[in-house]
């Protein structure tokens, strides 16, 4: 879903109400009086690019100097500090004042010259002078070492000086840039914003967070960076192995976390279901057995969304998929909304589990004792929608004689002498009469049919 980010009301198709989040954290950045680093903290597919888009275009708004960044656009670069300075050479006419422009290309091509000389060079100066140039240490003599070892000392700790001046200089040049893209008497700091910083190459993470905190570490400039921390920690355990403390690592680069709050329970759903035009498509069905699809299917995709933690984004894959489904469906036909959403939840959420289903490897009815193990899953199979579920799931893989068997147990569930609570007892009943109704279409013919629904819709690429 493509949200259309407004200038001047960045906020307008804001579905997750998430402005006052941009409005508090614009606040504490702007109240920043020395170098800052902040995480906006969410996990993979829970909407963090789509608020930082956003957020940007509120600051652009407030006249606030704004820079995005999609680190994981651009780690195809062999050293991080040159897609930050480059990033920053990009919107330096964008960001200065028109008086002040000059200036700022000064303080930029400074800031470049002195960058060079910070840039990583692939093969250590020390190995070059020590083998003439040559790429295998061994090689070189021991005679060599004893020859070159005082002239590479004193080439070391003239390098060492001199990066150490040219940081001091580079930190001062980017500092001064940063100034002059704000005239305002109360002077707001450069705002850049590094998105995507939990799916880029572990070494290339660890690279910008070493190189915002030790070269950009300078008054007017503020980092915001967009990532799941977990995935981060991930990635620097990649790199560093398992048993390090990750947390502690990252509080020596990250100053504050903000954890973007959640949306509230079905907000993102409703706005797939406007998003996606299921409101008007299920309002036009005429036919009695198909007025309540709609309310069946926000109802079930709703639950199972809850139950099994789907992100943002997968809900978002869900719904695209059930747009296909319906748009593969004639429009007074019967989509079955209970059985297809759960079916559709399988796919994208346990696709091996799906497979199994699809190739009937696996008795269904186990289905039903997966679901209720889940936390949240009893509860749904005791609404009226439940009970439709399990009568579909209880009924779909099983021949007349499994069927036989499979409603007889139900009947004695729900008969007067069992030992059941009159609400189990019910419910059993409820299951039972829609296995044996003549109007049920359910059985093995309705899988088939939503499967290879789904199948075909899954061909369609959104």
């Amino acid at each position: 879903m493509n949200i259309e980010i407004l200038e001047g009301n960045p906020f307008a198709n804001d579905e997750l109400n998430r402005e006052d989040s941009a409005k508090v954290l614009t606040q504490f950045v702007c109240s920043a009086n020395q170098p800052l680093v902040i995480c906006i903290d969410a996990p993979w597919g829970q909407g963090k690019t789509t608020f930082l888009l956003m957020w940007e275009q509120y600051l652009k708004d407030q006249n606030i100097p704004t820079i995005y960044f999609n680190a994981w656009e651009n780690d195809f670069t062999d050293d991080a500090l040159v897609s930050l300075i480059g990033e920053i050479g990009f919107a330096v006419d964008r960001l200065a004042k028109p008086e002040n422009a000059h200036k700022a290309h000064e303080y930029l091509d400074k800031a470049k010259k002195l960058g060079i000389g910070l840039i990583k060079r692939s093969i250590p100066v020390a190995a070059k002078i020590v083998t003439a140039g040559a790429l295998d240490l061994d090689q070189a003599t021991e005679e060599a070492f004893a020859t070159l070892s005082e002239s590479v000392a004193k080439e070391q700790l003239d390098k060492y000086e001199k990066s150490k001046n040219s940081l001091i200089a580079f930190r001062t040049s980017l500092a001064e840039l940063a100034s002059s893209f704000d005239n305002a008497e109360d002077k707001k700091p450069l705002i850049f914003i590094i998105d995507e910083l939990d799916r880029c190459r572990p070494t290339f993470s660890i690279e910008l967070l070493e190189k915002v905190k030790h070269f950009f570490n300078v008054k007017n400039i503020v980092f915001v960076l967009g990532a799941d921390k977990d995935q981060l920690s991930h990635a620097i355990r990649a790199v560093y192995g398992a048993g390090l403390d990750t947390n502690g690592y990252l509080r020596r680069f990250i100053d504050f976390d903000y954890l973007l709050p959640l949306p509230e329970r079905g907000l993102f759903l409703k706005a797939l279901f406007k998003s996606y035009g299921f409101n008007e498509y299920f309002s036009s069905k005429k036919a009695y057995s198909i007025n309540y699809e709609r309310e069946q299917a926000l109802a079930v995709f709703g639950d199972l969304f809850e139950i099994y933690q789907l992100t943002l984004r997968e809900q978002q894959h869900c719904c695209s998929l059930l747009n296909v489904c319906i748009k593969t469906t004639p429009s007074n036909n019967k989509l079955f909304p209970i059985f297809l959403c759960y079916l559709i939840v399988q796919k994208i959420k346990k696709p091996e589990l799906y497979k199994q289903i699809v190739h009937e490897s696996i008795q269904l009815a186990c289905l039903v004792d997966m679901l209720a193990e889940l936390p949240g899953g009893k509860k749904l199979l005791e609404t009226k929608y439940g009970v439709v579920l399990e009568a579909y799931i209880v009924d779909s893989n099983s021949g007349r004689s499994e069927y036989e068997n499979i409603i007889q147990n139900y009947e004695i569930i729900g008969s007067a002498s069992s030992e059941a609570s009159l609400v189990e007892k019910q419910r059993a009943n409820s299951i039972a009469r829609l296995m044996s109704d003549h109007d049920w279409d359910g059985g093995n013919e309705t899988l088939r049919y939503l499967i290879n629904k789904m199948e075909i819709a899954s061909r369609f690429k959104s």
